[in-house]
């Protein structure tokens, strides 16, 4: 959700992945707050407005989109457990409708 990425982005790179279990994994990318792509497919086929950055990790993540994204934003993980868990902590967020700003 738009408003959720955009707070997380201040200062940084975001990138947001919704697995669709009907459509597929679904990305956004946002930067310091402000959208830079939407409606993604993280580790689908390269683009063909694609960097070569963007091609190559398309190759090296395909059908793993979790994978892309985590490298599309620049982590390095030590080990899987920010993947498989256990998790650290679980945040709920305050109701409000995060499609807005």
């Amino acid at each position: 959700m738009p408003g959720v990425v955009k707070r997380l982005s201040a200062g940084t790179v975001c990138y947001g992945l919704y697995a669709n279990p009907k459509s597929g994994n679904q990305g956004s990318i946002v930067r310091d707050g402000e959208v830079a792509g939407w409606d993604l497919h993280p580790g689908g086929g390269p683009d063909v407005y694609d960097t070569s950055e963007e091609v190559l990790a398309s190759y090296l993540y395909r059908y793993n989109g979790l994978a892309y994204a985590i490298a599309f934003a620049g982590l390095r993980p030590t080990d899987a457990r920010a993947v498989v868990g256990p998790r650290d902590v679980w945040v709920e967020l305050p109701q409000r409708d995060y499609w807005e700003d």
